[in-house]
């Protein structure tokens, strides 16, 4: 015969609620329920195994915790509305004065607060009405409530939003200096805020820049129709701007053949990079017909990628070169390799340019050029980085430019 042997157990789960009630990304309320659910179980232990015995069904237990909860919401949240009506009565606030000090203070997380934001709206006067907005607009919530054709001259960082901009141009700041402004003020990630956005009537969580965030097509539409400048205005987005429009920026790359401010599109931003003539620092490997330059295809036939630095040229040089500092005491054993190197390399270059045709060769047959090596170095590889000669040619333009490495191997 077994013995079976009878062991109750008991388990207690512990769980939280929270009910709250948000508006613009503010708590007007918020209810807490701490509750637990308990479960029993039963354990028969024969010899030499063990089986599960009973089970309570936890059903009932769920059952009576939702209500259990509910009740406690329901109580939790009609006393924080009767004390907010309490000191919303008690403050009265009537003018616009007393409504904003009022919701920077009790009312910042009340049930009252959307109906005091559409009240301290309705006082607007009647002359002056965008102004009387703008003195608002850093009352949360409150620029989100207005019409389009106020709220459009409100929205954006501080100093940047359609009023500011306005406003620096009356005063005389150029075009220019201002987009310049607005490029180099956009946000990183890092600086990202919370805020409750509504889709399809459900209030969703995101984080936003806080840049443009809420500006619309409409929007722009309404700032444009009142005269401010397209180039700025069509600049008003959360679209982070590329390298290439802040370079074309600090530059003053930004007008049109009319002399108009506009946005550039990838392709322009790309081909502000690159000069149209060969009188630039550096000579660019393509041609305008987007083929390569004939001084190209000679330093290609020539091998000279894969051979430059290792000829009898480049080792000659790089010998006298250290023969020559030998004979200068204490300096010859420290300085010797690296000036024999640099010598070598100067010699290599001189080979790649004479196996290329010479420079007059070179500038002949180019005819387009770079001022500097990180624009040529962008321009390259966006526009041809996917071109099978490639490779080919980036090994024979780095025996002239030697520098040029290093700024492709920077390119993002």
């Amino acid at each position: 015969m077994l013995t079976l042997t009878l062991i109750p157990f008991q388990e207690e789960s512990q769980y939280a609620d929270v009910y709250a009630l948000t508006w613009q990304g503010y708590t007007l309320l918020e209810s807490r329920v701490d509750y637990s659910i308990k479960g029993y179980f039963s354990v028969y232990f024969p010899t030499p195994m063990m089986f599960m015995g009973s089970l309570t069904d936890e059903s009932e237990e769920i059952a009576a915790a939702k209500a259990y909860v509910t009740d406690h919401h329901r109580d939790n949240v009609l006393a924080a509305i009767d004390q907010q009506r309490s000191d919303f009565e008690r403050i009265n606030p009537q003018t616009a004065d007393e409504i904003s000090a009022y919701l920077a203070g009790p009312g910042r997380n009340s049930v009252y607060r959307p109906s005091s934001v559409i009240r301290l709206i309705e006082l607007a006067p009647e002359t002056d009405v965008l102004a009387y907005h703008a003195t608002n607009r850093d009352v949360p919530g409150y620029v989100n409530l207005l019409p389009d054709q106020y709220q459009a001259w409100l929205i954006g960082p501080k100093g940047l939003s359609g009023l500011d901009l306005q406003a620096e141009l009356e005063q005389g700041t150029k075009e220019d200096q201002l987009l310049l402004r607005m490029l180099n003020a956009y946000p990183d990630e890092a600086s990202g805020q919370i805020a409750y956005v509504s889709h399809g009537g459900e209030l969703a969580k995101e984080v936003v820049s806080g840049y443009y965030t809420g500006m619309s097509q409409s929007h722009r539409d309404v700032l444009k129709a009142s005269g401010l400048p397209e180039g700025l205005v069509d600049r008003m987005t959360n679209e982070a701007p590329s390298a290439q429009l802040l370079a074309a920026a600090k530059t003053g790359k930004l007008r049109d053949a009319n002399g108009n401010i506009r946005i550039p599109t990838r392709e322009e931003l790309l081909e502000q990079l690159v000069r149209k003539d060969n009188q630039g620092q550096y000579l660019s490997p393509y041609t305008s017909d987007d083929v390569l330059a004939e001084w190209v295809n000679s330093a290609i036939n020539a091998n000279i990628g894969s051979t430059l630095g290792t000829g009898v040229g480049a080792a000659a040089g790089a010998y006298l070169g250290e023969k020559a500092l030998e004979q200068v005491p204490f300096v010859g054993s420290f300085l010797g390799g690296a000036v024999g190197a640099e010598i070598g390399k100067s010699v290599g270059r001189e080979t790649a340019i004479s196996a290329s045709g010479g420079w007059e060769a070179i500038r002949a047959s180019s005819d387009r050029s770079f001022d500097d090596l990180p624009s040529m170095a962008r321009y390259l590889k966006a526009k041809y980085g996917h071109t099978g000669n490639f490779a080919d040619a980036m090994n024979a333009t780095r025996q002239i430019y030697p520098e040029l490495a290093e700024s492709l191997a920077q390119v993002r």
